[in-house]
């Protein structure tokens, strides 16, 4: 909020008095729109068997395809599909053991390259970074016709050579409002011009399987991969 003081003395002293509280009252709204956004996804880690991730994104060439499932406490499959390539790179990691492909077969990766990717399964289902984006309450917007509760948080601006360059960005988090799961991820301009630039959506299929590809480790389940697994 910008205030411009006409008169000194106490028209001064009022106007810093209203511009504190107002600050104090903006910073509390914040706090809250972000614990409601970490409930959200705290509640997607602990209380569903599994969930699947699916963007698209933008780009010069094309938009690039990506799926991830995830099935805690401890498995994941993606699968991208970027212009330019005939084939999806897939990966799987379960554990402490990845794999990947390009279509001519599964190779289990070096520790160097399973290492990054399992440390990134482990943050999204076990301990998740805190999260730190301020965020804003929008209350009940439409999402392609249904109402959704969302909340929006600045982003740093685009990068060179990507959609929306130069642009600041604002990412909106969509949540359904009778289960309290996440249901978009959505990164457009904050000024609402252009094309998304990132549009991710989360669902919750109740039949995710995720296990080694042939010839890999026999892998005893976890027991929430494994109580996913019965369900």
């Amino acid at each position: 909020m910008r205030v411009t003081i006409l008169n000194t003395g106490p028209t001064f002293a009022l106007a810093t008095a209203v511009v504190c509280s107002l600050a104090v009252a903006q910073a509390r709204a914040g706090d809250e729109c972000r614990a409601a956004v970490e409930a959200a996804f705290n509640k997607q880690r602990v209380h569903v068997s599994g969930y699947r991730f699916a963007a698209q994104m933008p780009g010069e060439q094309g938009a690039t395809q990506m799926t991830i499932d995830y099935l805690p406490p401890d498995r994941m499959y993606q699968k991208v599909e970027a212009p330019g390539n005939q084939k999806p790179v897939e990966t799987i990691a379960i554990q402490r053991w990845a794999w990947g492909t390009m279509g001519g077969g599964w190779e289990e990766l070096q520790p160097q390259f399973a290492q990054s990717i399992i440390a990134h399964v482990r943050s999204t289902l076990i301990d998740p970074p805190k999260l730190t984006s301020a965020f804003t309450c929008l209350g009940k917007v439409k999402l392609e016709g249904k109402e959704r509760v969302a909340y929006r948080a600045d982003q740093p601006s685009a990068a060179p050579g990507s959609a929306g360059e130069g642009a600041q960005l604002a990412r909106t988090i969509y949540v359904d409002e009778t289960s309290g799961l996440p249901l978009a991820n959505i990164v457009t301009r904050e000024d609402g011009k252009g094309d998304v630039i990132f549009d991710g959506r989360y669902s919750y299929p109740t039949d995710i399987s995720i296990e080694p590809p042939i010839g890999g480790h026999a892998i005893v389940p976890h027991d929430g991969a494994k109580n996913a697994a019965e369900k």
